[in-house]
């Protein structure tokens, strides 16, 4: 074979030099976000499951009388906070130990971690609302059964409808405040990770 037909043969050779996609560099970029989230997620379990242990020694904090009417609705209002807390607490540590199941070096991974992070968020914000009402009515049933149980002199009917209303708004402030506060920890522990992750997937459907 001489030169010409080497020449003629390197030419009809893809001249493509193997080189490393940019989708690699795209998924490697998703790493950082994922780390993040899952490290936030164990320091929530954590936390979780210590306020849920703590809340059962309100009562021995003597905050008023605990006859055992009372007793008996907390234990009735915990056991709900509880099935709620280990319905939700199952799901999510499925998948935070899923999510160490998969190698994140495709797309596909990357939109089930995804999809998987938004209905976690979700389910979160339904959880939250869940145990904020759990609360409130719990405070409900605590501030009316110490008040029928006063010895003070019953108040007017005036008096009574200023009470309700000093009651209703200092509740509506409480739920807001919780509801805010609730809103901005998602966002910081999990939102802005996901919204980066999202980026990384419509960038990677640009290439």
């Amino acid at each position: 074979m001489n030169f010409d037909q080497l020449q003629e043969q390197w030419n009809k050779e893809p001249q493509d030099i193997p080189e490393l996609p940019k989708q690699l560099d795209k998924i490697k970029e998703a790493h950082n976000p994922i780390d993040k989230v899952r490290s936030n997620m164990k320091k929530e379990l954590i936390m979780q499951s210590v306020l849920v242990i703590a809340a059962a020694f309100f009562p021995f904090l003597n905050i008023g009388k605990w006859d055992s009417q009372l007793m008996t609705m907390f234990v009735v209002f915990y056991v709900l906070m509880v099935g709620f807390m280990l319905y939700y607490g199952l799901k999510f540590y499925r998948f935070y130990k899923e999510s160490y199941n998969l190698a994140y070096d495709s797309r596909k991974n990357l939109m089930w971690f995804s999809y998987e992070l938004r209905l976690f968020i979700e389910l979160y914000r339904a959880l939250t609302f869940i145990m904020m009402f759990l609360g409130m009515a719990f405070g409900v049933y605590w501030g009316t059964h110490h008040a029928g149980h006063s010895e003070h002199t019953p108040l007017s009917e005036t008096n009574y409808f200023e009470l309700l209303g000093i009651v209703l708004f200092i509740m509506v402030v409480l739920l807001g405040a919780i509801v805010i506060f609730a809103e901005i920890f998602i966002r910081m522990a999990y939102g802005r990770y996901l919204k980066k992750i999202n980026t990384i997937l419509s960038q990677l459907d640009e290439l």
